[in-house]
């Protein structure tokens, strides 16, 4: 369970997924993973494609986290409602936010989310047990990815009821004024002083890894969640691997 693993200072480790068949997500759950990344802001993954692509998943100890297109709380419940692991919601940049986010994916008294876990509840045979364990089971997770949050970053962190901060490197840097650069010392130095406040609050925090270095030197900062590598990635890496042999084979 990620929340467990959070509360005790366990890494976590995950990878991006674009592509909406679900064959992609059982072929990943079979990695090493802890969790599975499906991208609905950017690729995106839509909520229609999700209940199949729950259903791949299915039996795996590989947990499912949605990141939403934005921070509504239609998208949000949806996403609940159809069964995920856990919710990215991107560009906070302010605390009302970050509580309109925890709000629309926690139970009333921590939060208004509204009744009907459709599928996460089994199709409504466990609705008691789905929602008295949805806040230890659903984790919840903010991007931090715009240098508009923080001078906001103290308030966002003090909001009570979600699980984990996340840095978005390439939104970061792009707010900055210096994308593509996003290994710039100056976005270094954000990141760590982003990182330096969430150990502060005692909030985990998690990054999009640029490389397996990064990831070590991160860990050894104190950050626990990490995105490395993304479906995508994986086929076109392959592909031309494999054809470059078989090319070479030929001549």
């Amino acid at each position: 369970m990620l929340n467990h693993k959070l509360r005790n200072g366990l890494p976590i480790i995950g990878t991006w997924v674009s592509l909406t068949d679900p064959a992609v997500v059982e072929i990943l759950c079979q990695s090493d993973f802890d969790f599975l990344l499906l991208d609905g802001e950017h690729s995106p993954i839509p909520e229609d494609a999700l209940k199949a692509m729950l259903m791949a998943a299915k039996g795996s100890e590989t947990a499912i986290i949605y990141r939403v297109r934005q921070n509504d709380e239609a998208m949000i419940k949806i996403a609940l409602d159809l069964g995920v692991d856990g919710l990215f919601v991107p560009m906070v940049n302010s605390a009302a936010e970050a509580q309109a986010a925890v709000d629309a994916t926690r139970y009333a008294p921590l939060g208004k989310r509204g009744v009907g876990p459709w599928r996460a509840s089994n199709y409504f045979q466990d609705m008691a047990g789905y929602m008295d364990n949805a806040r230890d089971t659903v984790t919840l997770i903010l991007q931090i990815e715009d240098q508009a949050a923080l001078p906001y970053l103290d308030e966002i962190l003090a909001v009570e009821g979600f699980d984990a901060a996340f840095i978005g490197p390439a939104d970061l840097t792009s707010s900055m004024g210096l994308f593509p650069e996003t290994q710039h010392p100056k976005v270094l130095e954000t990141i760590a002083q982003i990182n330096a406040k969430c150990q502060a609050a005692g909030v985990p925090l998690g990054v999009d890894a640029a490389s397996p270095t990064q990831i070590s030197e991160l860990r050894r900062a104190g950050f626990q969640i990490f995105t490395y590598g993304m479906d995508v990635s994986y086929l076109i890496e392959g592909m031309t691997a494999t054809a470059k042999i078989a090319r070479e084979a030929l001549s």
